[in-house]
């Protein structure tokens, strides 16, 4: 199922012009007149921003706008310098590089803000939703569009109000979230009774038949999506109208009316052709493979699969080669930073040497001074060197035993925490939030424990792992009453204190989530814990004979848990793999050089 609306907030909101033959033009006069006029800072920043507006290239945009800027910080100008983070955060959208695009975006925000600019912070969270959209992160998304919308709504923008509907509409569909959905597309149906706009009515309507066919609704389905295929067709939106007559033909392979449903997928696909809609032409090919391999049809089915199989290579290849024009931006752009950088480190070399050879000339003489009264005293100087090794001695034993009340002092406060987090999970009843609030108190007491046995073994930042790991698994077994007995294999080792803490924290969440999950109609459960050394990398295994975990299960888990352990081994320069046989093998390997 394909996104409709997330181009309609493209069409909205981009600031990008259409016509290159016309943008080389206006960006070859703007750049004449700054050249040749002698124009204040500010009119320079504003001409630069239009420069960049209007040129093809996207590496000499993002430099042009990068230098209107500049000037726009240098004149204290707030809404030129948060124009100009809005347009280098859609350029840097536009090349690829999405980290770079959101914190301008989000400093164009801040801006406006700050300024009170209601209708142009609608414009930029619009801009963030679309980020997080592409990105798959829907409530994010929704979150900012949803603060665009009520800015439209509350000061009576009635186009704006809609058209954020409708893309709030498609953000919850995108997200599993029908009703929402439904409810907003409703909404913009309804305010477009006053603004009677054809995009806003045909867009609904389709993303509503999308809903309903979602909901097994066919009859509504069609119905919806028959009627914005009509309008948006007479705007002649084929990328629209061409996923929307895919999707009628899906509700009639449904209906296993394979006749219309071949009817509206050729259609989707002749217009997806003769409009040159790559990625269409490669998912109606592939519908049309999967349609005519149900009907047992296999030589058309083997002709669009050839025809799938072009675009596929056709489209992985565009895709390589954005990146390496995203590439080849980058490089142009730091080239011409560099240029100019190091002609001005020449100007302002050339401008100083002077005062340089002046003051390295009186460096050199006071050097020379100072050297001469420190070989003079060291000379008449009587050093009592038994005297200076007591001095050292004695500052040691301070440091370490300031370093054991350190490590006494975290380890209290960190118990403190345990405790307040055990009284939070009493007073509370629901099961699930009293499991959540469990298993952090679970990770605060093996961080506790690593810093109990470095106030117990005095100065070392070093911690023995048998007998913290003995304890830190005897705890939580403990702790969740398990009837569990461990078999320990560990060789006597000690890590450092970094490498310590992660460790026990993938262990804590290992032997927590086998204890609480691996059991189930386990007559006689068994715990291994392996931690073996091996040329600088730590060998851990976790054994049990529970129920196992299969690849299908985690897929499905949205568990803290899971992403902790990987995000630990992942900071370990770690690897691992799990083997599910007669319950669950956990084999890591850990950097701990």
């Amino acid at each position: 199922m394909l996104k409709i609306s997330l181009l309609l907030i493209v069409y909205v909101y981009s600031f990008m012009p259409t016509c290159l033959a016309q943008n080389v033009h206006k960006s070859d006069s703007l750049i004449a007149i700054l050249k040749s006029k002698n124009l204040s800072k500010k009119e320079q920043a504003v001409l630069l921003e239009a420069i960049s507006f209007y040129h093809p290239q996207l590496d000499s945009a993002l430099y042009y706008a990068k230098k209107s800027l500049k000037f726009s910080i240098e004149i204290d100008d707030r809404v030129l310098v948060a124009e100009a983070y809005e347009v280098i955060g859609t350029i840097e959208q536009q090349l690829g590089n999405n980290s770079h695009s959101l914190e301008a975006t989000f400093k164009a925000l801040e801006i406006y803000e700050h300024l009170d600019l209601k209708e142009r912070q609608a414009k930029v969270n619009s801009q963030i939703a679309i980020h997080y959209t592409e990105g798959k992160e829907y409530m994010l998304a929704i979150d900012y569009l949803e603060k665009a919308y009520l800015i439209y709504q509350k000061s009576n923008k009635r186009v704006n109000e809609a058209l954020a509907l409708v893309n709030l509409g498609e953000i919850y569909r995108l997200s599993g979230d029908l009703d929402k959905a439904q409810s907003a597309f409703l909404k913009s149906l309804e305010l477009d009774k006053e603004l009677n706009n054809d995009i806003i009515l045909g867009y609904s309507l389709g993303n509503l038949g999308m809903i309903y066919a979602a909901k097994d609704d066919y009859e509504n389905a069609k119905e919806h999506l028959t009627k914005a295929i009509t309008i948006l067709s007479q705007l002649n939106d084929n990328y629209s109208v061409s996923v929307y007559l895919s999707e009628l033909a899906l509700l009639y392979k449904k209906e296993s009316d394979y006749k219309k449903a071949e009817s509206k997928l050729l259609e989707a696909y002749n217009m997806a052709e003769n409009a040159g809609l790559k990625e269409q032409i490669r998912d109606f090919s592939a519908m049309l493979v999967a349609l005519y391999e149900e009907q047992n049809n296999f030589q058309k089915a083997l002709a669009f699969q050839k025809v799938y199989q072009i675009y596929q290579d056709s489209l992985v290849n565009k895709t390589n080669i954005k990146k390496i024009e995203q590439l080849k931006a980058s490089y142009e752009i730091d080239k011409r930073e560099s240029e100019i950088e190091r002609i001005n480190v020449i100007s302002s070399n050339r401008k100083n040497i002077s005062i340089g050879l002046a003051i390295g000339i009186v460096l050199f003489a006071l050097l020379a001074f100072l050297l001469y009264k420190a070989y003079k005293k060291i000379g008449f100087a009587n050093i009592d060197l038994s005297e200076q090794k007591k001095e050292i001695s004695v500052k040691e034993q301070e440091k370490a035993l300031l370093l054991k009340e350190l490590n006494h002092r975290v380890k209290n406060n960190l118990q403190m925490v345990t405790s307040l987090l055990n009284l939070q999970s009493n007073s509370i009843t629901d099961d699930s939030a009293k499991e959540v609030i469990t298993s952090g108190k679970n990770r605060v007491e093996a961080l506790s424990l690593v810093h109990k046995k470095l106030y117990q073994e005095g100065i070392e930042t070093r911690v023995e792992v048998k007998p913290y790991v003995e304890e830190l698994v005897l705890n939580l077994i403990h702790g969740y009453a398990a009837n569990v007995t461990p078999d320990f294999i560990i060789e006597p080792l000690s890590i450092n204190v970094d490498k310590a803490i992660p460790l026990a924290l993938i262990i804590n969440e290992l032997v927590t989530n086998t204890i609480k999950h691996a059991y189930t109609n386990t007559s006689k459960p068994k715990l291994k814990i392996i931690i073996q050394q091996e040329e600088g990398y730590l060998n851990l295994e976790v054994i049990d004979n529970g129920i196992g975990f299969n690849q299908e299960d985690r897929e499905k888990t949205d568990s803290l848990g899971l992403k902790l352990i990987s995000s630990l081994i992942k900071q370990l320069d770690g690897t691992y793999k799990t083997v599910i046989k007669n319950g669950t093998h956990w084999v890591i390997n850990l950097n701990i050089k």
